[in-house]
């Protein structure tokens, strides 16, 4: 089991980075990129920001910008799992109505980090203190090298379902959020059963359909692992049984529930 594992592992990790290193070509299964970005209802004036090279390099399964909690905190620290290039990063640093002093871009790709990292120097530099810092990690999200409760936000845009085992990712993302933080991620969420021509290509892990869960099974995940209330805030339907979505949630016994508002 734990060889299986490691497989699935490795070819999802050598799959990001191929496509990291050389950008999204014609034959990538997926709307991705500029198109999508728009699509997804991304800030469109922060759009022409982002250079070609980023774009070939972006791969969400939603926005999950428009719905993080009001409530957090001045000056936020916010852990940016599964970053790629860090383009949801940009997206939050560059919103006016929410406080976020720093990002920290996580993800195994140097490739990706490098890109994001060269990008966002340009943007908003690392010196000055009035703008949001911005940190470049290269770690695995099931061991992650943060002490316990640093963060307030935890984001994730189509990796939670590249990870097999999302109990050990849960909870690292549990251990690393403070008592009143909160998780906002965007996945592709099941209304069925795997269809059976989707449970052996290994194709289906890179493009999150493999991993998918369907949503009672997403809330027990999750409430196991220390998250309540979960919320699915947002969700569209590509091709039954498989809707992208937008959930969101917070550690269990934390003193801050949501605002009804969202930035």
């Amino acid at each position: 089991m734990r060889e299986c594992r490691n497989r699935v592992k490795d070819y999802v990790q050598d799959g990001y980075r191929r496509l990291y290193r050389q950008g999204a070509r014609g034959n990538v299964p997926i709307v991705q990129g500029k198109a999508l970005a728009c699509r997804l209802g991304y800030d469109a004036r922060l759009l022409e920001r982002v250079p070609e090279a980023l774009w070939t390099r972006f791969f969400p399964c939603g926005n999950p910008i428009p719905w993080i909690p009001s409530g957090l905190p001045p000056r936020a620290k916010v852990l940016n799992l599964g970053a790629g290039v860090g383009l949801d990063g940009f997206f939050l640093a560059s919103a006016q109505t929410v406080s976020v002093g720093r990002i920290v871009h996580v993800d195994l790709a140097r490739e990706a980090l490098r890109l994001g990292k060269a990008f966002m120097m340009a943007r908003f530099g690392d010196h000055d203190a009035e703008t949001v810092r911005m940190h470049w990690v290269q770690a695995d999200g099931e061991r992650l090298p943060f002490g316990d409760e640093v963060f307030d936000l935890v984001l994730m845009n189509g990796v939670f379902n590249l990870f097999e085992t999302k109990e050990t990712l849960l909870a690292e993302v549990r251990r690393v959020l403070n008592k009143a933080g909160s998780l906002v991620m965007a996945d592709i969420v099941r209304t069925g059963p795997l269809p059976s021509d989707w449970e052996f290509p290994p194709e289906g892990w890179l493009w999150c359909v493999n991993g998918s869960l369907e949503e009672g099974e997403l809330r027990r995940v999750l409430e196991h692992a220390g998250f309540a209330p979960v919320e699915i805030v947002s969700r569209t339907c590509e091709a039954e049984p498989f809707w992208t979505a937008v959930i969101r949630a917070r550690t269990i016994g934390g003193r801050r529930a949501y605002s009804s508002g969202t930035i």
